[in-house]
Protein backbone atom coordinates (compact mmCIF):
# COMPACT_ATOMS: atom_id res chain seq x y z
CA UNK A 1 0.00 0.00 0.00
CA UNK A 2 0.72 3.26 -0.60
CA UNK A 3 1.20 4.29 3.74
CA UNK A 4 0.44 2.43 5.54
CA UNK A 5 2.63 3.58 8.13
CA UNK A 6 1.43 7.61 8.14
CA UNK A 7 -1.98 6.17 8.56
CA UNK A 8 -3.12 5.06 12.42
CA UNK A 9 -6.03 2.73 12.17
CA UNK A 10 -9.15 3.83 14.76
CA UNK A 11 -11.65 1.92 16.55
CA UNK A 12 -15.06 3.06 18.44
CA UNK A 13 -15.70 0.49 20.94
CA UNK A 14 -19.45 1.15 22.27
CA UNK A 15 -20.01 -0.61 25.57
CA UNK A 16 -22.56 0.51 28.50
CA UNK A 17 -20.31 -0.92 31.36
CA UNK A 18 -17.73 1.69 31.81
CA UNK A 19 -15.04 -0.88 33.83
CA UNK A 20 -15.31 -3.81 30.78
CA UNK A 21 -14.74 -0.33 27.99
CA UNK A 22 -11.81 0.90 29.72
CA UNK A 23 -10.68 -2.34 29.19
CA UNK A 24 -11.58 -2.50 25.77
CA UNK A 25 -9.87 0.74 24.70
CA UNK A 26 -6.92 -0.36 26.74
CA UNK A 27 -6.25 -3.74 24.55
CA UNK A 28 -6.74 -1.26 21.37
CA UNK A 29 -3.87 0.94 22.12
CA UNK A 30 -1.73 -1.47 23.42
CA UNK A 31 -2.41 -3.45 19.47
CA UNK A 32 -1.65 -0.03 18.39
CA UNK A 33 -5.36 1.48 17.29
CA UNK A 34 -6.39 4.75 18.52
CA UNK A 35 -9.40 4.33 20.54
CA UNK A 36 -12.68 6.08 20.92
CA UNK A 37 -15.10 5.11 23.57
CA UNK A 38 -18.83 5.56 23.81
CA UNK A 39 -21.19 4.61 27.08
CA UNK A 40 -24.55 5.12 24.80
CA UNK A 41 -26.02 5.07 21.61
CA UNK A 42 -26.24 9.17 21.18
CA UNK A 43 -22.46 9.31 22.60
CA UNK A 44 -21.15 6.69 19.95
CA UNK A 45 -23.62 8.66 16.68
CA UNK A 46 -21.78 11.89 17.50
CA UNK A 47 -18.32 10.52 17.94
CA UNK A 48 -19.11 8.31 14.30
CA UNK A 49 -20.03 12.10 12.73
CA UNK A 50 -16.93 13.81 14.14
CA UNK A 51 -14.01 11.43 13.99
CA UNK A 52 -12.34 8.64 11.22
CA UNK A 53 -13.40 5.93 12.22
CA UNK A 54 -12.20 2.17 10.44
CA UNK A 55 -14.06 -0.23 13.00
CA UNK A 56 -17.14 0.18 15.15
CA UNK A 57 -17.28 -2.72 17.99
CA UNK A 58 -20.03 -2.25 19.42
CA UNK A 59 -22.62 -3.98 22.34
CA UNK A 60 -25.69 -4.95 21.45
CA UNK A 61 -27.43 -3.85 24.20
CA UNK A 62 -26.68 -0.90 25.92
CA UNK A 63 -29.52 0.14 28.07
CA UNK A 64 -27.77 -1.13 31.21
CA UNK A 65 -25.36 -4.23 32.31
CA UNK A 66 -27.23 -7.48 32.63
CA UNK A 67 -30.28 -6.43 30.50
CA UNK A 68 -31.06 -7.88 26.89
CA UNK A 69 -34.37 -6.64 25.96
CA UNK A 70 -33.54 -3.42 23.18
CA UNK A 71 -31.14 -3.64 20.51
CA UNK A 72 -29.32 0.01 20.87
CA UNK A 73 -26.28 -1.71 19.32
CA UNK A 74 -28.35 -3.20 16.18
CA UNK A 75 -29.61 0.69 15.83
CA UNK A 76 -25.83 1.69 15.05
CA UNK A 77 -24.69 -1.21 13.12
CA UNK A 78 -27.91 0.17 10.87
CA UNK A 79 -26.12 3.80 11.09
CA UNK A 80 -22.74 2.64 10.32
CA UNK A 81 -24.12 0.88 6.84
CA UNK A 82 -26.28 3.72 5.66
CA UNK A 83 -24.47 7.01 6.72
CA UNK A 84 -20.70 5.33 7.07
CA UNK A 85 -20.03 2.63 4.61
CA UNK A 86 -16.81 2.70 4.64
CA UNK A 87 -16.35 1.81 8.32
CA UNK A 88 -15.82 -2.10 9.18
CA UNK A 89 -18.99 -3.07 11.92
CA UNK A 90 -18.66 -5.79 14.47
CA UNK A 91 -20.53 -6.64 17.36
CA UNK A 92 -20.47 -7.94 21.02
CA UNK A 93 -23.32 -9.47 23.43
CA UNK A 94 -23.50 -12.61 26.01
CA UNK A 95 -26.67 -12.92 24.67
CA UNK A 96 -26.62 -16.45 23.55
CA UNK A 97 -30.47 -16.40 21.36
CA UNK A 98 -30.51 -17.31 17.69
CA UNK A 99 -32.84 -14.41 17.17
CA UNK A 100 -29.84 -11.92 18.38
CA UNK A 101 -27.39 -13.29 16.31
CA UNK A 102 -29.62 -13.20 13.17
CA UNK A 103 -30.57 -9.74 13.75
CA UNK A 104 -26.77 -8.87 13.94
CA UNK A 105 -26.23 -10.22 10.82
CA UNK A 106 -28.45 -8.74 9.28
CA UNK A 107 -27.12 -5.24 10.03
CA UNK A 108 -24.40 -5.91 8.83
CA UNK A 109 -21.73 -7.07 11.19
CA UNK A 110 -18.73 -8.92 10.05
CA UNK A 111 -17.96 -10.82 13.04
CA UNK A 112 -20.12 -10.96 16.30
CA UNK A 113 -17.86 -11.65 19.73
CA UNK A 114 -18.86 -13.38 22.56
CA UNK A 115 -18.81 -11.29 25.54
CA UNK A 116 -16.36 -10.61 27.32
CA UNK A 117 -13.44 -10.36 25.31
CA UNK A 118 -10.75 -11.58 26.70
CA UNK A 119 -7.75 -10.53 25.41
CA UNK A 120 -6.28 -7.74 22.58
CA UNK A 121 -4.06 -10.70 20.06
CA UNK A 122 -8.42 -11.93 19.84
CA UNK A 123 -9.20 -8.66 19.38
CA UNK A 124 -7.26 -8.18 16.77
CA UNK A 125 -7.28 -11.16 14.99
CA UNK A 126 -10.60 -11.21 14.35
CA UNK A 127 -10.62 -6.90 13.18
CA UNK A 128 -8.64 -8.50 10.54
CA UNK A 129 -10.43 -11.13 9.91
CA UNK A 130 -13.52 -9.13 9.64
CA UNK A 131 -11.44 -6.08 6.91
CA UNK A 132 -10.52 -9.51 4.89
CA UNK A 133 -14.07 -10.80 4.70
CA UNK A 134 -15.57 -7.30 3.75
CA UNK A 135 -12.61 -6.57 0.97
CA UNK A 136 -13.02 -10.33 -0.22
CA UNK A 137 -16.53 -9.77 -0.80
CA UNK A 138 -15.75 -6.75 -2.58
CA UNK A 139 -13.45 -7.50 -4.91
CA UNK A 140 -15.85 -11.52 -5.93
CA UNK A 141 -18.19 -8.66 -6.80
CA UNK A 142 -16.02 -6.87 -9.13
CA UNK A 143 -14.43 -10.33 -10.37
CA UNK A 144 -15.80 -10.93 -14.08
CA UNK A 145 -15.88 -14.41 -15.35
CA UNK A 146 -13.56 -14.92 -18.39
CA UNK A 147 -15.44 -17.17 -20.90
CA UNK A 148 -13.95 -21.39 -20.35
CA UNK A 149 -11.36 -21.57 -22.47
CA UNK A 150 -10.50 -24.79 -25.25
CA UNK A 151 -7.77 -27.00 -23.79
CA UNK A 152 -5.46 -26.61 -26.94
CA UNK A 153 -6.17 -22.40 -26.27
CA UNK A 154 -5.64 -22.81 -22.69
CA UNK A 155 -2.11 -24.33 -22.73
CA UNK A 156 -1.20 -20.85 -24.94
CA UNK A 157 -2.81 -18.39 -22.90
CA UNK A 158 -4.29 -19.86 -19.70
CA UNK A 159 -5.60 -16.45 -18.27
CA UNK A 160 -6.88 -15.36 -21.67
CA UNK A 161 -4.52 -12.38 -21.83
CA UNK A 162 -1.96 -11.89 -24.71
CA UNK A 163 1.02 -10.08 -24.18
CA UNK A 164 4.54 -10.61 -24.35
CA UNK A 165 6.43 -12.02 -21.98
CA UNK A 166 8.29 -9.15 -21.16
CA UNK A 167 5.18 -7.60 -20.05
CA UNK A 168 4.27 -10.38 -17.87
CA UNK A 169 7.54 -10.36 -15.77
CA UNK A 170 7.49 -6.49 -15.32
CA UNK A 171 3.65 -6.68 -14.49
CA UNK A 172 4.70 -9.16 -11.47
CA UNK A 173 7.40 -7.46 -10.84
CA UNK A 174 5.48 -4.36 -10.17
CA UNK A 175 2.74 -6.40 -8.12
CA UNK A 176 5.41 -8.35 -5.55
CA UNK A 177 8.78 -6.15 -5.47
CA UNK A 178 7.17 -2.22 -4.81
CA UNK A 179 4.49 -1.87 -2.43
CA UNK A 180 3.98 1.83 -2.53
CA UNK A 181 4.97 3.28 -5.67
CA UNK A 182 2.50 4.49 -8.59
CA UNK A 183 2.35 1.78 -11.38
CA UNK A 184 1.84 4.01 -14.60
CA UNK A 185 0.58 1.72 -18.28
CA UNK A 186 1.13 3.82 -20.99
CA UNK A 187 -0.37 2.51 -24.56
CA UNK A 188 -2.56 3.87 -27.29
CA UNK A 189 -6.53 3.01 -26.87
CA UNK A 190 -7.15 -0.44 -27.51
CA UNK A 191 -3.57 -2.12 -26.54
CA UNK A 192 -4.74 -3.53 -22.86
CA UNK A 193 -4.15 -1.27 -20.73
CA UNK A 194 -6.64 -2.51 -18.01
CA UNK A 195 -6.04 -6.33 -18.62
CA UNK A 196 -2.47 -4.93 -17.47
CA UNK A 197 -3.88 -3.81 -14.27
CA UNK A 198 -6.04 -6.38 -13.71
CA UNK A 199 -2.63 -9.15 -14.27
CA UNK A 200 -0.61 -6.90 -11.70
CA UNK A 201 -4.02 -7.25 -9.47
CA UNK A 202 -4.03 -11.41 -10.00
CA UNK A 203 -0.48 -11.65 -8.95
CA UNK A 204 -0.59 -9.75 -5.85
CA UNK A 205 -3.64 -11.73 -5.47
CA UNK A 206 -1.69 -15.29 -5.39
CA UNK A 207 0.58 -14.00 -3.13
CA UNK A 208 -0.94 -12.38 -0.57
CA UNK A 209 -4.73 -13.09 -0.96
CA UNK A 210 -7.77 -11.17 -1.88
CA UNK A 211 -7.74 -6.86 -1.72
CA UNK A 212 -10.17 -4.80 -3.77
CA UNK A 213 -9.32 -3.79 -7.42
CA UNK A 214 -11.98 -0.72 -8.42
CA UNK A 215 -11.47 -0.21 -12.45
CA UNK A 216 -12.84 3.81 -12.67
CA UNK A 217 -12.84 5.25 -16.72
CA UNK A 218 -11.43 8.63 -15.88
CA UNK A 219 -13.83 9.89 -19.36
CA UNK A 220 -16.53 9.43 -18.01
CA UNK A 221 -16.35 11.19 -14.84
CA UNK A 222 -17.83 14.54 -15.83
CA UNK A 223 -19.70 17.62 -14.51
CA UNK A 224 -21.19 17.88 -10.82
CA UNK A 225 -20.91 14.08 -10.63
CA UNK A 226 -17.34 13.44 -10.51
CA UNK A 227 -15.99 14.46 -7.44
CA UNK A 228 -19.25 12.35 -5.92
CA UNK A 229 -17.98 9.51 -7.59
CA UNK A 230 -14.64 9.43 -6.66
CA UNK A 231 -14.47 10.57 -3.27
CA UNK A 232 -18.07 9.48 -2.15
CA UNK A 233 -21.04 12.00 -0.75
CA UNK A 234 -22.97 12.57 2.23
CA UNK A 235 -26.29 12.07 2.55
CA UNK A 236 -28.49 15.02 1.35
CA UNK A 237 -25.05 16.64 0.33
CA UNK A 238 -27.56 17.31 -3.33
CA UNK A 239 -30.71 16.09 -4.95
CA UNK A 240 -31.03 12.60 -5.31
CA UNK A 241 -28.48 11.69 -2.62
CA UNK A 242 -30.63 9.40 -0.81
CA UNK A 243 -27.63 7.57 0.71
CA UNK A 244 -23.89 8.07 1.85
CA UNK A 245 -21.10 6.46 -0.31
CA UNK A 246 -17.82 5.83 0.10
CA UNK A 247 -17.20 6.71 -3.63
CA UNK A 248 -14.15 4.51 -5.76
CA UNK A 249 -11.42 5.76 -3.51
CA UNK A 250 -12.93 4.46 -0.08
CA UNK A 251 -13.84 1.30 -2.11
CA UNK A 252 -10.33 1.09 -2.69
CA UNK A 253 -9.06 1.20 0.33
CA UNK A 254 -6.84 -1.66 1.12
CA UNK A 255 -6.43 -2.54 -2.78
CA UNK A 256 -5.47 -1.28 -5.78
CA UNK A 257 -7.01 1.70 -7.46
CA UNK A 258 -6.91 1.80 -11.57
CA UNK A 259 -7.36 5.22 -12.94
CA UNK A 260 -7.92 4.54 -17.16
CA UNK A 261 -7.43 8.25 -19.05
CA UNK A 262 -6.71 9.80 -15.71
CA UNK A 263 -5.42 12.94 -17.63
CA UNK A 264 -9.45 13.51 -18.41
CA UNK A 265 -9.58 14.45 -14.96
CA UNK A 266 -10.91 18.03 -14.16
CA UNK A 267 -8.75 20.03 -12.16
CA UNK A 268 -10.35 19.57 -9.11
CA UNK A 269 -10.31 16.22 -8.91
CA UNK A 270 -6.60 16.01 -9.99
CA UNK A 271 -6.28 18.06 -6.88
CA UNK A 272 -8.13 16.12 -4.47
CA UNK A 273 -6.45 13.28 -5.57
CA UNK A 274 -3.42 14.94 -5.21
CA UNK A 275 -4.02 14.91 -1.71
CA UNK A 276 -5.14 11.40 -1.10
CA UNK A 277 -1.70 9.90 -2.86
CA UNK A 278 0.14 12.48 -0.38
CA UNK A 279 -1.11 11.37 3.16
CA UNK A 280 -4.20 9.40 2.42
CA UNK A 281 -6.86 11.85 3.26
CA UNK A 282 -9.73 12.93 2.11
CA UNK A 283 -13.24 14.52 2.21
CA UNK A 284 -16.18 13.36 0.75
CA UNK A 285 -18.57 15.66 -1.16
CA UNK A 286 -21.14 17.69 1.34
CA UNK A 287 -19.15 16.19 4.38
CA UNK A 288 -16.14 18.27 6.64
CA UNK A 289 -15.16 15.14 8.15
CA UNK A 290 -11.76 14.22 6.97
CA UNK A 291 -11.17 10.12 6.04
CA UNK A 292 -8.61 8.06 5.13
CA UNK A 293 -8.02 5.47 2.29
CA UNK A 294 -5.26 3.06 1.98
CA UNK A 295 -4.56 2.14 -1.56
CA UNK A 296 -2.05 1.65 -4.37
CA UNK A 297 -2.53 3.71 -7.52
CA UNK A 298 -2.17 2.38 -11.42
CA UNK A 299 -3.04 5.24 -13.96
CA UNK A 300 -2.85 4.48 -17.73
CA UNK A 301 -3.38 6.95 -20.48
CA UNK A 302 -3.50 7.42 -23.79
CA UNK A 303 -1.66 10.66 -23.80
CA UNK A 304 1.79 11.80 -22.33
CA UNK A 305 1.07 13.60 -18.58
CA UNK A 306 4.03 15.77 -19.32
CA UNK A 307 3.06 16.66 -22.97
CA UNK A 308 -0.44 17.70 -21.24
CA UNK A 309 1.22 19.28 -18.08
CA UNK A 310 2.93 22.01 -20.89
CA UNK A 311 -0.54 22.43 -22.24
CA UNK A 312 -2.17 23.41 -18.78
CA UNK A 313 -4.69 20.37 -18.42
CA UNK A 314 -2.55 18.36 -16.26
CA UNK A 315 -1.21 19.38 -12.40
CA UNK A 316 2.58 19.87 -12.76
CA UNK A 317 2.59 18.46 -8.27
CA UNK A 318 -0.06 15.15 -9.72
CA UNK A 319 2.23 14.20 -12.57
CA UNK A 320 5.52 14.55 -10.23
CA UNK A 321 3.58 12.71 -7.37
CA UNK A 322 2.38 10.04 -10.18
CA UNK A 323 6.33 8.73 -11.00
CA UNK A 324 6.57 5.05 -10.36
CA UNK A 325 6.69 2.09 -12.24
CA UNK A 326 6.62 2.51 -16.26
CA UNK A 327 5.00 -0.27 -18.49
CA UNK A 328 4.77 0.51 -22.32
CA UNK A 329 2.53 -1.20 -24.27
CA UNK A 330 3.22 -1.28 -27.97
CA UNK A 331 0.59 -1.14 -30.87
CA UNK A 332 -0.81 -4.27 -32.50
CA UNK A 333 0.96 -3.54 -35.65
CA UNK A 334 4.63 -3.89 -34.14
CA UNK A 335 3.02 -7.34 -32.38
CA UNK A 336 2.25 -9.30 -35.68
CA UNK A 337 3.16 -12.24 -33.82
CA UNK A 338 0.63 -12.15 -31.69
CA UNK A 339 -2.02 -11.86 -34.12
CA UNK A 340 -2.70 -15.91 -34.72
CA UNK A 341 -3.23 -16.41 -31.04
CA UNK A 342 -5.67 -12.68 -30.72
CA UNK A 343 -8.05 -14.47 -33.63
CA UNK A 344 -7.88 -17.92 -31.69
CA UNK A 345 -8.99 -15.82 -28.57
CA UNK A 346 -11.63 -14.12 -30.53
CA UNK A 347 -12.77 -17.16 -31.77
CA UNK A 348 -12.97 -19.21 -28.74
CA UNK A 349 -14.91 -16.11 -27.15
CA UNK A 350 -17.69 -16.29 -29.00
CA UNK A 351 -17.71 -20.19 -29.26
CA UNK A 352 -16.39 -20.95 -32.64
CA UNK A 353 -12.77 -22.48 -34.12
CA UNK A 354 -12.06 -22.14 -37.86
CA UNK A 355 -9.68 -25.07 -39.47
CA UNK A 356 -5.84 -24.16 -39.61
CA UNK A 357 -5.50 -22.90 -43.10
CA UNK A 358 -8.70 -20.43 -42.62
CA UNK A 359 -6.98 -19.19 -39.44
CA UNK A 360 -3.97 -19.11 -41.34
CA UNK A 361 -5.63 -17.16 -43.97
CA UNK A 362 -7.01 -14.60 -41.74
CA UNK A 363 -3.71 -13.81 -39.71
CA UNK A 364 -2.10 -13.11 -42.82
CA UNK A 365 -4.86 -10.51 -43.79
CA UNK A 366 -4.97 -9.15 -39.99
CA UNK A 367 -1.19 -8.38 -40.54
CA UNK A 368 -1.37 -6.19 -43.24
CA UNK A 369 -3.72 -3.41 -41.43
CA UNK A 370 -2.86 -0.28 -39.23
CA UNK A 371 -5.33 -1.33 -36.70
CA UNK A 372 -6.05 1.80 -34.99
CA UNK A 373 -8.40 0.53 -32.38
CA UNK A 374 -5.35 -2.31 -31.61
CA UNK A 375 -6.17 -5.20 -29.94
CA UNK A 376 -10.20 -4.22 -28.94
CA UNK A 377 -10.61 -3.70 -32.56
CA UNK A 378 -9.61 -6.64 -33.95
CA UNK A 379 -11.47 -8.89 -31.04
CA UNK A 380 -14.57 -6.69 -32.06
CA UNK A 381 -14.01 -7.18 -36.22
CA UNK A 382 -13.95 -10.81 -35.38
CA UNK A 383 -16.57 -11.12 -33.41
CA UNK A 384 -18.75 -9.24 -35.70
CA UNK A 385 -17.49 -10.98 -38.95
CA UNK A 386 -18.34 -14.80 -37.38
CA UNK A 387 -22.00 -13.36 -36.21
CA UNK A 388 -22.37 -12.15 -39.71
CA UNK A 389 -21.43 -15.66 -40.61
CA UNK A 390 -23.21 -17.96 -38.80
CA UNK A 391 -26.48 -15.96 -39.01
CA UNK A 392 -26.35 -16.73 -42.77
CA UNK A 393 -25.64 -20.11 -42.10
CA UNK A 394 -22.36 -20.58 -43.89
CA UNK A 395 -18.79 -20.93 -43.64
CA UNK A 396 -16.22 -18.51 -42.13
CA UNK A 397 -13.98 -17.21 -44.56
CA UNK A 398 -11.12 -14.75 -44.81
CA UNK A 399 -12.63 -13.17 -47.54
CA UNK A 400 -15.39 -11.99 -44.99
CA UNK A 401 -13.01 -9.87 -42.87
CA UNK A 402 -14.79 -6.21 -42.83
CA UNK A 403 -12.31 -3.47 -43.74
CA UNK A 404 -13.20 -0.52 -41.78
CA UNK A 405 -11.35 3.10 -42.67
CA UNK A 406 -10.06 2.82 -39.24
CA UNK A 407 -7.98 -0.51 -39.59
CA UNK A 408 -6.24 1.52 -42.41
CA UNK A 409 -3.85 4.40 -41.27
CA UNK A 410 -5.04 7.90 -39.89
CA UNK A 411 -5.38 9.55 -42.89
CA UNK A 412 -6.08 7.07 -45.15
CA UNK A 413 -8.75 7.20 -47.95
CA UNK A 414 -12.03 5.28 -46.87
CA UNK A 415 -12.07 1.50 -48.40
CA UNK A 416 -13.57 0.76 -50.81
CA UNK A 417 -16.52 -2.06 -49.92
CA UNK A 418 -18.17 -4.92 -52.07
CA UNK A 419 -21.50 -2.98 -51.77
CA UNK A 420 -19.99 -0.02 -53.98
CA UNK A 421 -18.13 -2.36 -56.69
CA UNK A 422 -21.94 -3.71 -57.39
CA UNK A 423 -23.21 -1.17 -59.22
CA UNK A 424 -25.49 -2.44 -61.93
CA UNK A 425 -26.02 0.07 -64.73
CA UNK A 426 -29.73 -0.74 -64.59
CA UNK A 427 -30.53 -2.94 -61.72
CA UNK A 428 -33.70 -5.11 -62.33
CA UNK A 429 -35.05 -6.37 -58.96
CA UNK A 430 -35.12 -4.40 -56.35
CA UNK A 431 -32.44 -6.39 -54.00
CA UNK A 432 -30.14 -5.68 -56.93
CA UNK A 433 -31.22 -1.91 -56.49
CA UNK A 434 -30.63 -1.84 -52.82
CA UNK A 435 -27.25 -3.37 -53.22
CA UNK A 436 -26.43 -0.99 -55.67
CA UNK A 437 -27.18 1.99 -53.50
CA UNK A 438 -26.51 0.88 -49.96
CA UNK A 439 -23.17 1.64 -48.93
CA UNK A 440 -22.76 -0.23 -45.91
CA UNK A 441 -22.33 -4.17 -45.25
CA UNK A 442 -24.08 -6.28 -43.55
CA UNK A 443 -20.44 -6.79 -41.61
CA UNK A 444 -20.17 -2.98 -40.73
CA UNK A 445 -23.74 -2.60 -39.15
CA UNK A 446 -22.77 -5.53 -37.12
CA UNK A 447 -19.59 -3.70 -36.15
CA UNK A 448 -21.29 -0.59 -35.34
CA UNK A 449 -23.50 -1.74 -33.24
CA UNK A 450 -20.84 -3.24 -31.25
CA UNK A 451 -18.69 -0.31 -31.06
CA UNK A 452 -21.70 1.65 -29.94
CA UNK A 453 -22.25 -0.15 -26.91
CA UNK A 454 -18.89 -0.14 -26.31
CA UNK A 455 -18.21 3.44 -26.73
CA UNK A 456 -19.78 6.59 -27.25
CA UNK A 457 -21.15 6.77 -31.71
CA UNK A 458 -23.63 9.13 -33.02
CA UNK A 459 -27.04 7.66 -32.07
CA UNK A 460 -29.04 8.71 -35.51
CA UNK A 461 -26.02 7.06 -37.73
CA UNK A 462 -26.46 3.86 -35.76
CA UNK A 463 -29.92 4.02 -36.04
CA UNK A 464 -30.11 4.79 -39.15
CA UNK A 465 -27.65 1.66 -40.09
CA UNK A 466 -29.44 -0.76 -38.66
CA UNK A 467 -32.94 0.69 -39.78
CA UNK A 468 -31.39 0.17 -43.79
CA UNK A 469 -29.95 -3.62 -43.13
CA UNK A 470 -33.51 -4.62 -41.63
CA UNK A 471 -34.84 -2.85 -44.40
CA UNK A 472 -32.21 -3.72 -47.39
CA UNK A 473 -32.74 -8.14 -46.09
CA UNK A 474 -36.57 -7.68 -45.77
CA UNK A 475 -36.45 -6.28 -48.91
CA UNK A 476 -34.13 -9.17 -50.51
CA UNK A 477 -36.09 -11.47 -49.04
CA UNK A 478 -39.90 -10.54 -50.30
CA UNK A 479 -40.98 -9.73 -53.36
CA UNK A 480 -42.58 -7.03 -53.00
CA UNK A 481 -42.95 -4.12 -50.26
CA UNK A 482 -46.44 -5.56 -48.90
CA UNK A 483 -45.15 -8.52 -48.22
CA UNK A 484 -42.34 -7.27 -46.15
CA UNK A 485 -43.99 -4.87 -44.12
CA UNK A 486 -46.21 -7.70 -43.37
CA UNK A 487 -43.46 -9.85 -42.33
CA UNK A 488 -41.64 -6.88 -40.70
CA UNK A 489 -45.60 -6.14 -39.32
CA UNK A 490 -45.04 -2.53 -39.75
CA UNK A 491 -47.61 -0.58 -41.15
CA UNK A 492 -47.07 -0.36 -45.10
CA UNK A 493 -47.16 3.32 -44.59
CA UNK A 494 -43.87 3.19 -42.21
CA UNK A 495 -42.46 0.97 -44.44
CA UNK A 496 -43.00 2.88 -47.69
CA UNK A 497 -41.26 6.17 -46.19
CA UNK A 498 -38.38 4.38 -44.58
CA UNK A 499 -37.93 2.64 -47.98
CA UNK A 500 -38.31 5.78 -49.70
CA UNK A 501 -35.72 7.88 -47.30
CA UNK A 502 -33.19 4.98 -47.61
CA UNK A 503 -33.13 3.13 -51.25
CA UNK A 504 -35.59 5.29 -53.58
CA UNK A 505 -34.73 7.75 -55.69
Amino acid sequence: MIRAAKIRRSILIVEDDSDQLDRYMEMAKTAGLAAFGALTLHDASDILKKNPVQYVLADIHLNGPGRQDTFEGVQLLNEVKESHPEVVPLAMTSDPKIDTYNKVMAAGALYLFRKPILTGDELMVHLEQAERSRRTGAAARRRRTDPTLPPSLALKCPDGIVLPQAIRDRARSAALNSTSLPIIIQGETGTGKEEVAKLIYRYKCEADGMVPFVAVNCANLTGDTAVSALFGHRKGAFTGAEQTTSGYIGDADGGFLFLDEIQTLTIDCQQRLLRVLNDGSYNRLGDGQTLYSDFRVIVASTKDLEEQVERGTFLVDLSMRLTGINIKLKPLRERLEDIPLLIELALARVGTTVPETTLEALSDRCSKYHWQGNVRQLMLVISAMVTEALGDHREISANDLPELKTMLPPGSPSPVTLSQKVVAREPNTLSQKVVAREPNTAHEVVLMLKEALQEDRPFDTVIESIEKAILKAALTRHSSTRSAANALMVARSTFAAKKAKYFDE
